[in-house]
């Protein structure tokens, strides 16, 4: 009986140790292949990319997928609807998914309110949203986008994914797709509800980056029209002032005829970015696709286009030698200065001219930057008077002979006109419309005066409201860089002054730079500079200061202070030992 009992308690007792041993290994093998998944399988590094609103580039650069911040270097696979299609994009090497959603059955006695994954005229598939979704978050860490042709379709979809987000399942951005707006060659509206679609979005998921874009046709061969300034504008006014990223697709082989607008739309906002995409027998030029690279920071443009333009495209787009094409309105981003970069890299230069007429020459520096021109007007015996360029020591170049001469030249040259007599201002802009039709003006072009209006209206000046009127009649494609009499700038920048100003250039689609001088500037009410810059989100400011505009020293603090309302929008005309001075007080700090 002793015995039995002592053997049946031996045997609870190896029964007990069994489990526990079972048990351990269970855990401790749990324990390493969660170890090793997350040794494979690196995944998101930064929390702050790993999110659905997170920016498309910061969450594949902290993936490894790609080396830097450029649109170009992310990958697409399109219509990934189906089983089949899906699988295949989900073996792919590709970064990101553009998938198609639409109800099954839409429009017929068949609806039934499920998200599925097709692309119209299909409304059905052997895929549903809900299947697609938990297949791409579960075995990849690929990107996602999708495209909505229906609005009845939004709601259900943006309803799934906040669940699965609340879950924790998306950590990865989430692209929201749907063209909102009638756009170039449609004579019939097939948008989406542009109001119901945003306000969707806002409610039931506003963690997602919006892509709303034009309804589109193109038919080669035949002429087509392009998007139009009033479109854009539309656009901006829709999304304007709501909270997410913003990338619009543009049809690519429309866009570089719409240039101007598309440079206006991505400098109201660093939460936009364009997504050039191709229709499958659209011409694309390569060229039209470099000569948007060049003119954009390269954060701001993504590249969904087929083969084999991607490849010759991307070719060419990596040759650090090649020669580039800049848009005359444009920034001095990222022709001169770097994305985020300090205005105080940027010099302003003026060229030496040898002799006079016909045969005078420029002579053109060394250095890279913004070539100060004064501009005035020669009266000829015959013909129409000649906008020149007047020198120290009484040499004058003609401005058409200038810019020819620096078209000739690589280097990284803006163009800065000061009108310097009101007359010359009108044939100033028809030799830059001349050239630029040409192709001979390939770089920034700002054209400014002092000007003349309200409370500093001074006789002798450019007026105000004609600088503005000639240059949109004329050749609207500048940088507008208005300045103040200096007959009025003996107490600063006193408030009318700014009012008068900020009045004259409300509502000015080109760029403008506030031209401001330093001694008066150093006398005037604090918060100046932040005023200007209100006024546009592409507004800047150029601060001027020379020897006769006084001592150095006495206007060095006023110069660190304009910089420091933002390095990045505030400009210095100075000479260049007094640059090199306040390079090296940014350095020391």
């Amino acid at each position: 009986m002793a015995c039995h009992e002592e053997c049946s308690n031996n045997q609870t007792k190896w029964t007990v140790a069994g489990v526990a041993s079972v048990i351990l290994v269970l855990v401790i093998g749990l324990v390493l292949c969660f170890t090793l998944q997350k040794v494979t399988q690196p995944g998101c590094k930064q929390d702050a990319a790993c999110r659905p609103d997170a920016d498309m580039l910061d969450y594949l650069q902290s993936l490894g997928q790609i080396s830097q911040r450029d649109g170009l270097l992310v990958t697409w696979y399109h219509a990934a609807n189906s089983q089949k299609e899906m699988r295949a994009a989900l073996n792919s090497s590709v970064m990101v998914l553009e998938a198609d959603v639409t109800i099954e059955g839409l429009n017929t006695a068949n609806e039934t309110g499920v998200p599925i994954m097709a692309h119209p005229p299909a409304i059905y598939s052997d895929n549903t949203l809900q299947q697609w979704l938990e297949a791409v978050l579960a075995s990849s860490q690929k990107g996602i986008k999708l495209d909505f042709k229906s609005l009845k379709a939004v709601g259900p979809s943006l309803d799934l994914l906040r669940q699965l987000t609340e879950e924790g399942k998306v950590r990865r951005p989430v692209w929201i797709n749907a063209d909102i707006l009638r756009g170039p060659n449609l004579p019939s509206s097939i948008e989406v509800n542009a109001t119901q679609f945003l306000a969707l979005v806002q409610e039931k998921y506003p963690e997602a980056t919006l892509s709303p874009g034009w309804t589109t046709l193109y038919m080669p061969l035949i002429s087509n029209s392009t998007y139009t300034r009033a479109m854009v504008e539309k656009m901006q006014g829709l999304v304007g002032a709501l909270p997410q990223r913003v990338t619009f697709p543009v049809r690519a082989v429309m866009t570089r005829a719409a240039w101007p607008h598309f440079s206006w739309l991505l400098g109201q906002s660093d939460r936009y970015s364009l997504t050039l995409w191709q229709g499958p027998s659209d011409p694309v030029s390569v060229d039209d696709l470099l000569y948007i690279r060049d003119n954009c920071a390269t954060h701001q443009i993504y590249y969904d286009l087929f083969e084999p333009i991607l490849s010759q495209f991307k070719q060419l787009a990596m040759n650090a030698t090649r020669k580039r094409s800049y848009y005359t309105g444009g920034s001095l981003i990222p022709f001169l200065q770097l994305p985020g970069g300090d205005g105080l890299s940027v010099t302003w230069l003026v060229p030496d001219i040898q002799g006079n007429g016909t045969t005078a020459t420029v002579q053109l520096p060394d250095k890279e930057g913004m070539i100060l021109l004064n501009i005035g007007l020669q009266e000829l015996a015959a013909g129409d008077p000649m906008p020149i360029i007047r020198a120290p020591g009484g040499h004058a170049l003609t401005l058409e002979s200038c810019l020819l001469q620096l078209a000739t030249h690589p280097a990284r040259w803006g163009i800065h006109l000061h009108i310097a007599e009101p007359t010359a201002l009108r044939p100033s802009l028809a030799v830059l419309a001349h050239l630029s039709t040409l192709g001979h003006l390939p770089r920034p072009v700002w054209v400014g005066a002092t000007v003349s209006h309200g409370s500093f209206a001074v006789p002798g000046h450019v007026a105000g409201k004609e600088l503005l009127t000639a240059v949109a009649e004329v050749f609207p494609h500048v940088t507008v860089a208005p300045s103040w009499p200096e007959e009025v700038l003996g107490s600063g920048y006193g408030e009318q002054l700014l009012i008068d100003m900020l009045e004259l250039c409300q509502g000015l689609w080109q760029p403008v730079s506030f031209q401001l001088q330093a001694g008066p500037l150093d006398q005037s009410m604090a918060g100046v500079v932040a005023r200007l810059l209100a006024a546009s989100p592409r507004a800047t400011v150029t601060v001027e200061h020379s020897p006769v505009g006084g001592n150095y020293a006495s206007v060095r603090t006023v110069l660190l202070e304009a910089r420091a309302v933002d390095r990045t929008r505030v400009y210095y005309r100075l000479p260049q030992s007094y640059r090199e001075d306040l390079l090296a007080g940014v350095g020391r700090k």
